[in-house]
């Protein structure tokens, strides 16, 4: 279940404080989910199982605008890989212009998609599993 789509947010590779380059995304969606245990017993229960909450999973999925002669686009295809593994990235994102409310994490970048139409303005896409949960900003 999407909990919130936004109108700004930041990836970076490393610490959002320490990268000099970040990726500026306009529009985002966090999904939170979490496994159910069934738990049930025979003889506990004649016709209901029974279930106890398991590990949580969290995705972020981002879009925005990118221009392939800018820096932004090289960096979007680093997000991929670093060296000779899958990119670690730091990402906050936010959903209200007033004050800097919304989520702050860490994950790996699972996928990517650079689109560049013959009529249109060149975008990406992407996705990031959260890594240690999620953290929010008020």
């Amino acid at each position: 279940m999407a909990i919130s789509k936004g109108w700004n947010g930041a990836i970076s590779v490393g610490s959002t404080a320490a990268s000099s380059e970040m990726l500026h995304i306009n529009s985002w969606e966090l999904s939170l989910a979490g496994d159910a245990l069934e738990n049930t017993g025979f003889g506990a229960s004649v016709y209901d199982r029974g279930y106890q909450p398991g590990l949580r999973a969290h995705t972020l999925s981002f879009s925005g605008y990118s221009d392939p002669a800018e820096t932004e686009h090289a960096y979007l295809l680093g997000l991929q890989k670093v060296g000779t593994e899958m990119a670690k990235v730091s990402f906050s994102v936010h959903y209200d212009r007033a004050t800097p409310k919304g989520w702050h994490g860490d994950g790996v970048v699972t996928g990517l998609t650079i689109s560049t139409p013959i009529d249109g303005l060149a975008a990406f896409s992407g996705n990031v599993q959260v890594t240690g949960g999620i953290t929010t900003s008020s």
